[in-house]
């Protein structure tokens, strides 16, 4: 099929479901499947919210390794101190709770992680006048010392991965990612003692959520369905 055949039949397969649609939604449309079916071997995705955790995730994890990469320059300093550190640099004197928290690290390591900072002398901590049961850490000097050498080598991650993406789009991805991040940070600081499923069933309802699971079912044979008949196809070949 030639493309300008293909892009016309798929303008007639979306028009059909999709009457009085504009092009430029059209072309949202055709652009996104088109680059979602290419992360997916050919194969249609699962849902558009797998492809998107699916980027994020895998982005993070490079970033982490270029970051590690980076890191290399301080032998034994870990990655997990640096964000500790920054975070007890950010939010001056705070709850080691409050630490721990903000970095989405269980309690145990958490608290491994600040007694090796307090160990390296990189922060010192005191008990909480308002709440004697609690701890609250600060930075050194030599905590601030070593983030100002940390600061431009986990730098170098950044350029290598995103300094050729335009800043306008940037921004754009920032503008709806900002929400995002302050939401669930919000949200996962108060999810103790709760499962992921009574998190959904909150965020989403019962009925929301059953309509949701029974689409995903759907789409999870849709794809197993096209990737059977994919494999049978190369095997024809």
């Amino acid at each position: 099929m030639g493309e300008l055949t293909k892009l016309i039949s798929a303008w007639e397969a979306y028009t059909q479901k999709n009457p009085g649609l504009s092009a430029t939604e059209f072309c949202m449309h055709f652009l996104a499947t088109e680059s979602n079916q290419q992360l997916f071997s050919g194969l249609a995705p699962l849902d558009l919210d797998t492809v998107f955790a699916k980027l994020i995730g895998r982005l993070a994890s490079m970033q982490t390794a270029y970051a590690k990469m980076a890191l290399q320059e301080l032998p034994g300093f870990e990655l997990e101190w640096f964000y500790f550190l920054n975070t007890i640099y950010q939010l001056k004197e705070v709850k080691k709770t409050q630490v721990i928290q903000y970095n989405f690290t269980e309690q145990t390591t958490g608290i491994d992680i600040l007694n090796k900072l307090k160990k390296q002398g990189y922060i010192t901590e005191r008990t909480d006048p308002d709440d004697k049961r609690a701890k609250l850490v600060s930075i050194t000097k030599a905590g601030e010392k070593i983030l100002a050498r940390v600061y431009p080598l986990l730098y170098k991650p950044n350029l290598l991965m995103y300094h050729n993406i335009d800043p306008k789009d940037k921004q754009v991805v920032v503008n709806i990612l900002k929400e995002t991040e302050n939401k669930h940070q919000e949200l996962f600081s108060n999810a103790r003692n709760k499962s992921i499923d009574d998190m959904l069933t909150e965020a989403l309802g019962e009925e929301k959520l059953a309509q949701l699971a029974q689409e995903q079912q759907e789409r999870m044979a849709r794809f197993t369905a096209a990737k059977q008949r994919n494999t049978q196809h190369n095997n024809n070949k």
